[in-house]
């Protein structure tokens, strides 16, 4: 069964560190820009934000290295619009955020409508599966194939074989949908809480070698795989 979309926008952006940082003063860096970020009036608006840091891991999936990947859920579409509009914060922000990434958060991130199959439960590892459709083929194609064939397909499967500990499909939204929308830069983020990668990983690969159809729709696929902690909300 298809789940209705959730009333929460959801920013994902794919950190990446300057060239002077090594991984651990990154994170480090990373969080003390959350903490600003976080002691901010706006972030009222905000119902949970976490940063999964990556990991190295050996599967057979395809793999998009990025030193991190950001999660920001917003309590409602209101309130994205009354923290990306709150002003006093950003000259604040930016500055920040120049030293503490190699690219402006902006250039790295999607904004999304999220779909959750399976709600989360802790695991040890939390995959990032970016998608792209193959060019020529609508969004809005891609997404309800995303959604009816490769999700129903998929759910079964990890239902079947265990390990899977939280499924949600983040399928981008249309760049005219709000004020402060950034371009997508993928059309479709599946988010995946694990405690063994390797099950999941096959299962995306035997998913898509289920869908005979997919050759037709889908361009490419890359998994980032990362370890969570959860900086706000629950």
């Amino acid at each position: 069964m298809i789940p209705e979309p959730t009333a929460h926008p959801k920013l994902i952006y794919f950190a990446e560190r300057p060239a002077d940082f090594d991984r651990t003063g990154f994170r480090a860096r990373w969080r003390q820009h959350a903490k600003l970020g976080m002691s901010m009036p706006r972030w009222k608006n905000v119902l949970r934000y976490a940063h999964c840091d990556s990991v190295e891991l050996e599967t057979a999936l395809p793999v998009a290295w990025c030193d991190g990947v950001a999660t920001v859920s917003f309590r409602s579409e209101e309130n994205r619009l009354a923290h990306i509009g709150d002003r006093s914060a950003g000259p604040e922000m930016k500055r920040d955020e120049r030293e503490a990434f190699a690219r402006p958060v902006r250039e790295v991130a999607v904004l999304t409508e999220e779909y959750r199959f399976l709600e989360d439960a802790p695991a040890s590892h939390k995959l990032f599966l970016r998608a792209w459709a193959k060019p020529g083929c609508s969004r809005a194609d891609f997404r309800a194939w995303w959604l009816e064939s490769y999700g129903t397909e998929f759910l079964r499967r990890l239902e079947t074989s265990g390990g899977c500990r939280g499924y949600s499909q983040n399928h981008a939204r249309a760049e005219d949908s709000g004020e402060g929308v950034p371009p997508p830069i993928c059309d479709v983020v599946d988010e995946l809480a694990t405690g063994d990668p390797q099950v999941v990983a096959i299962a995306v690969l035997e998913t898509l070698d289920a869908l005979p159809d997919g050759a037709a729709l889908l361009g490419d696929i890359k998994a980032i795989w990362t370890e969570e902690t959860l900086l706000h909300g629950r």
